[in-house]
């Protein structure tokens, strides 16, 4: 009676650890190969309070690209002449 318990046991153990269904090993290998890169920034007006995010590199990427095209139009913005300021 033991013996069966402990059979029983290892069984369940193992089916819960089998893969999920319909889950295969390229499933897993292209999870993988998403990491998530953390970074931590500084809250302004504070040293100690911190945030810290979490993304893949190509949403860092995106973001930089992002923030690279809002400073351009910034800065062009800021060179034109404004109209009806003429002296």
């Amino acid at each position: 009676m033991k013996n069966r318990l402990i059979a029983i046991g290892i069984t369940v153990v193992v089916c819960a650890s089998a893969p999920a269904f319909g889950e295969t090993q390229s499933d897993k290998a292209e999870a993988n190969t998403e990491k998530k890169v953390c970074k931590t920034f500084l809250n302004t007006g504070s040293r100690l309070n911190k945030t810290k995010i979490c993304k893949t590199d190509a949403e860092w990427a995106e973001d930089r690209g992002e923030n690279a095209k809002l400073l351009r139009e910034k800065r062009g913005n800021q060179g034109a002449p404004q109209s009806g300021n003429d002296g």
